[in-house]
């Protein structure tokens, strides 16, 4: 069939909906059913469950979400920001077009300056600054350096932090090299060693850290040529950081496993608060809604016959066509607005079944984990085959 000028064969192996996009969902679902209203320093509450847990079998399949668009150079060049690089500089994944962490930068006065989540209340507003202990510098006061915003709190590093997020994330593992030495290491020289951790939250960095770590422990082991890891996060929030975080340490595990000559295994999860914030509500509902999509159709395809799936499809087009010209119209404009959005779902959810296929993590051959290449447009390191829908923008809450 024809998708998009292109030719199609109907393959109901791959029409499928991940295993990874449907434990996501199902999370994100229970979030919203159960969850309880909580206030946390950001000043946007959130929707938060304890002790949520995901199990993926990184051997059979890479987790990376279809439900939407993942940022993959993103997810790599910060992986390789923490644990290869293992610097704390922010400059570091600005180079390399990541943007990530900007909202986490302390500014070249040596201050880290927190801002009001909700409009523009007082854009010239003086607040205290504190030093890392929290206590008032009784000489010091601070403003918004971002035109519009205004500011809510304001710590002094030190100027030594200026353009860093302080003592966290590969900060600290500069410094405790335990990265090397409890992992790389061992897994050469006596890969049975049940002291394979590493600790990114360690109390003597906390108060010189911006933001303490929240993917916080890692453990490995082998266990019939297979590398499996476990992770633990203190915090994730399911709205940006998890679904980043969890494609993120599939890679770990995948380069990891290539210098020591293992194949992979399972990656398991533990989230001690698992929340979604509630201004990314309207976000999660709409990937939601595209996973419900996902899997009428997936079903539809799986037990109807390529001429009728051909039908639908080409049904669906000439559906999309008459509310498109009904749009032309300024009258027909507000009430048509909620049909195309159904719609045009509809057919990036089934046009994207037709012609996915499984992607693939690819990296290259290497013996030594600092020989990966690290540039903007790594060579080493691709996933291929990805497709998804579209992006689903959602605010940061810093």
């Amino acid at each position: 069939m024809i998708i998009n000028k292109q030719d199609y064969k109907i393959n109901r192996a791959t029409a499928k909906v991940t295993e990874w996009d449907t434990m996501y969902c199902q999370a994100v679902k229970n979030i919203i059913d159960h969850g309880e209203l909580c206030e946390n320093r950001t000043g946007i509450d959130t929707l938060s469950l304890p002790n949520v847990n995901f199990s993926i079998d990184c051997d059979k399949y890479f987790p990376i979400l279809e439900t939407k668009k993942m940022a993959i150079k993103n997810t790599l060049s910060e992986l390789l920001w923490i644990y290869q690089a293992q610097t704390n500089k922010v400059s570091w994944l600005q180079e390399r077009n990541n943007h990530v962490w900007d909202e986490w930068m302390i500014d070249e006065d040596g201050i880290y300056r927190t801002y009001e989540p909700y409009g523009n209340e007082d854009p010239d507003r003086e607040v205290h600054v504190v030093d890392v202990n929290n206590a008032i510098i009784l000489d010091k006061k601070a403003k918004s350096k971002i035109e519009g915003k205004t500011i809510k709190t304001a710590k002094f590093f030190g100027l030594k932090y200026a353009g860093t997020i302080g003592d966290a994330y590969g900060g600290s593992l500069s410094k405790t090299k335990e990265f090397d030495r409890n992992v790389l290491e061992p897994l050469k020289n006596n890969p049975n060693d049940r002291r394979k951790v590493v600790n990114l939250l360690q109390n003597q960095f906390m108060k010189t850290a911006v933001l303490p770590t929240c993917v916080w422990a890692s453990t490995y082991k082998v266990f019939q040529n297979q590398l499996y890891l476990d992770v633990s996060a203190r915090s994730n929030d399911m709205g940006l950081g998890n679904p980043f975080n969890i494609t993120q340490y599939a890679i770990l595990q995948a380069l990891v496993a290539k210098v020591s000559n293992l194949d992979i295994g399972r990656l398991d999860w533990h989230i001690s608060d698992c929340h979604i914030y509630v201004n990314q509500l309207e976000g999660i509902k709409r990937q939601l809604e595209r996973y419900n999509i996902l899997k009428k159709w997936e079903v539809f395809i799986a037990e109807n016959s390529d001429q009728k799936i051909e039908r639908s499809y080409v049904d669906l087009l000439k559906q999309q066509k008459i509310v498109n010209d009904k749009l032309e119209h300024e009258k027909y404009r507000e009430p048509y607005k909620e049909i195309k959005k159904e719609i045009d779902t509809n057919v990036l959810a089934l046009e994207h079944l037709l012609t996915r296929v499984v992607p693939t993590l690819e990296v290259a051959n290497k013996t030594n984990f600092y020989d990966f290449d690290n540039s903007e447009h790594n060579k080493d390191i691709k996933v291929k085959g990805y497709s998804s829908l579209p992006a689903i923008k959602m605010p940061i809450a810093a």
